[in-house]
């Protein structure tokens, strides 16, 4: 396979239909183009739509209801199950807790992941549960006491995002030329993130409700520009706006909401695996401005144990391997280590 090469610059976020690959019995020639275009997309962009995706408008609905409901607590209800409490990395981060390129934050978010070792009723836990891995991630065990509903809202969901992050996963191999199940080995139940964010009003003429020691002179963006660090991620966003994508250029372009489908991005891992072939995108978000956004990205993650390294079909004589290979749980750990100190 030939080295990335960039070619002009992007000016949007390409959308593909994705039924070929939900769908049981695909038109052989529906699911080769939708393929061809997740390549291009990886290969352009490393950001795509995805529509035609099995998930309704009601379920992505109820999912946000109950990230604004969480996110209506009052503090000392969400503080109950802050991140830090236990030593996972899992549970609620408030407003100013994370800090990106030196600048902080502005958003509150909260990640969640299955409970491997106890109520394993839904599909992903119940996976987890039969791994048996034990990890410095593992079953954080933190849901808002305060909404007893809201696990059962979020595992459902959980389930819906793991299965449709799977399908697009063997859509990126099938356009790397592999079969569609070769990454199906690293998948990582337990690694895996769903996270609720909550970005408050913010601009010169709204009461700003920041924490007296954030200092407000170094808020820059709701979230600072960053690449993600692992497999994929399919996220859900109102149409507030503001998130961007930055070309080759380093022109920031617009991806908005678009009704009836989510935004796909891979992460460092793939392009480790692709050796550079696929390329993780940096992208930001922009303050708010005087109306509060919400956005629920899904993290599919390889498992705590799985070695990433260059995939042969990505390399050859001209175009050696760029990465040695990775452990990808411990370095996950070091870098959330690094990142809540």
């Amino acid at each position: 396979m030939n080295d990335h090469t960039t070619g002009d610059a992007f000016k949007e976020v390409p959308v593909i239909g994705i039924a070929p690959l939900v769908t049981p019995d695909p038109d052989p020639e529906a699911l080769r183009e939708t393929v061809e275009q997740i390549g291009q997309a990886c290969r352009d962009v490393g950001f795509f739509y995805i529509k035609d995706h099995g998930v309704t408008p009601r379920e992505s609905a109820e999912l946000f209801q109950a990230s604004r409901d969480f996110f209506a607590l009052p503090l000392e209800e969400k503080l109950k199950i802050r991140l830090g409490i236990t030593e996972q990395f899992r549970g609620f981060v408030p407003l100013g807790g994370e800090v990106t390129g030196g600048k902080t934050d502005w958003h509150e978010c909260l990640d969640l992941q299955p409970e491997s070792g106890r109520h394993a009723h839904t599909i992903a836990a119940a996976a987890a549960a039969r791994s048996g891995d034990t990890h410095p991630l593992d079953d954080p065990g933190q849901w808002p006491p305060a909404l007893p509903a809201f696990r059962e809202t979020v595992m459902r969901a959980w389930d819906q995002l793991y299965g449709l992050s799977a399908r697009i996963a063997a859509g990126m191999a099938l356009s790397l030329g592999l079969d569609e199940h070769h990454f199906a080995p690293y998948h990582g139940v337990e690694l895996s993130d769903l996270r609720m964010v909550h970005y408050p009003p913010y601009n010169e003429t709204v009461g700003r409700a920041a924490p007296e020691d954030l200092p407000m002179e170094d808020v820059d963006h709701g979230f600072g520009a960053h690449v993600d660090y692992g497999f994929l991620a399919v996220l859900q966003q109102d149409a507030v706006g503001g998130l961007e994508v930055r070309n080759a250029e380093g022109a920031w372009i617009p991806a908005p909401h678009i009704p009836g489908t989510f935004l796909v991005n891979i992460g460092q891992m793939m392009q480790r695996w692709t050796n550079d072939h696929y390329r993780a995108t940096w992208h930001r978000v922009q303050l708010p401005g005087a109306v509060d956004r919400y956005s629920i990205p899904f993290f599919f993650e390889p498992r705590y144990d799985a070695v990433i390294e260059p995939l042969d079909v990505c390399c050859d004589a001209d175009n050696p391997p760029r990465y040695e290979a990775c452990a990808f749980g411990p370095y996950v750990v070091d870098l959330f280590a690094k990142a809540y100190d």
